[in-house]
């Protein structure tokens, strides 16, 4: 079994997800026969188990989702779910979190909050409320205990990263810098201060171009007074994730097609802009941030 004597229970855990899903290879592993070469499972299974594994692999679903020289186009399919299906938390165990992480009780700063979530994502979930002046505030709220399993998870991939190394699979994408790298990455995304730090420079980046017209653009302004670590509070967007999203053709004359080929020039130019002039980027642009808005622009 695996040598990670600290976290016996996260790996019972994981062992019964994979035995209840039927993926035999990872089964081997994990009981320690030899590594030979990965054999994964259907890609609905390697979804659902991600899924049932919690937030840390779900992340690591989204990123692989992303990577089609990983992976064939029928597993980036079914991984691209996770980007927006991801189960919430109880909704009265994030009304305590929410107070918990609140400079003032709920009903000093809001008029409206909803304790079910609009969204869920891998880390953290998306929260409506409406400030005392009126405005509408998304409150993106971390995922309670979240520290802690990310560390047991993130020693877990390690270690099958490790074990995996030896194949030519792992070799041939060096698997165990792929794990290292998501590992880094994943910790630096549980300081939400940070993110709220690197929303504001990239809205004041966009806020000027030769390359695309700023207004149709937009990144939501950040509310410092109510942001911390494990909560990031920001401007309010109705729209719908840009997959999902009904075209009208809103200033194209009802022209949908001639929309959508505005709207993919403009993300174009804007992440040519950031990649290549800024050297400042959005480093998780997965279709489930890109929002289409109810007047038309782009978030």
């Amino acid at each position: 079994m695996l040598e990670l004597t600290k976290y016996t229970s996260r790996e019972a855990e994981i062992v019964e997800v994979v035995l209840r899903r039927g993926w035999g290879y990872m089964r081997r592993l994990l009981s320690g026969s030899n590594a030979d070469e990965p054999e994964l499972p259907t890609p609905a299974v390697l979804r659902n188990i991600l899924t049932d594994l919690g937030p840390v692999y779900i992340k690591l679903g989204q990123l692989l989702s992303t990577r089609p020289d990983l992976l064939p186009a029928d597993y980036i399919t079914a991984l691209s779910a996770l980007q927006s299906n991801v189960p919430p938390e109880d909704a009265a165990e994030m009304e305590g979190f929410i107070r918990q992480n609140l400079p003032a009780p709920p009903d000093e700063l809001f008029t409206e909050i909803s304790y079910v979530p609009v969204a869920a994502g891998s880390i953290a979930q998306t929260h409506k409320a409406v400030l005392r002046d009126g405005r509408s505030v998304a409150l993106k709220v971390q995922r309670p205990r979240l520290e802690s399993v990310v560390a047991q998870d993130i020693e877990i991939i390690k270690y099958v990263a490790k074990l995996i190394s030896g194949t030519s699979f792992g070799q041939r994408y060096n698997i165990v810098d792929l794990a290292d790298g998501f590992s880094r990455a994943l910790q630096a995304e549980l300081d939400f201060t940070k993110e709220a730090q690197y929303t504001e420079r990239l809205r004041a980046n966009l806020a000027t171009s030769k390359w695309f017209d700023p207004n149709q653009l937009v990144v939501p302004g950040i509310h410092w007074d109510l942001t911390s670590k494990k909560m990031l509070v920001m401007d309010w967007l109705e729209g719908k994730p840009i997959l999902t999203a009904e075209f009208l053709g809103n200033g194209y004359d009802g022209d949908t097609m001639a929309e959508r080929k505005a709207i993919s020039t403009l993300l174009f130019r804007a992440f040519f802009q950031q990649y290549l002039i800024e050297g400042f980027f959005h480093a998780d642009p997965h279709p489930g941030n890109v929002f289409y808005l109810n007047d038309g622009r782009v978030a």
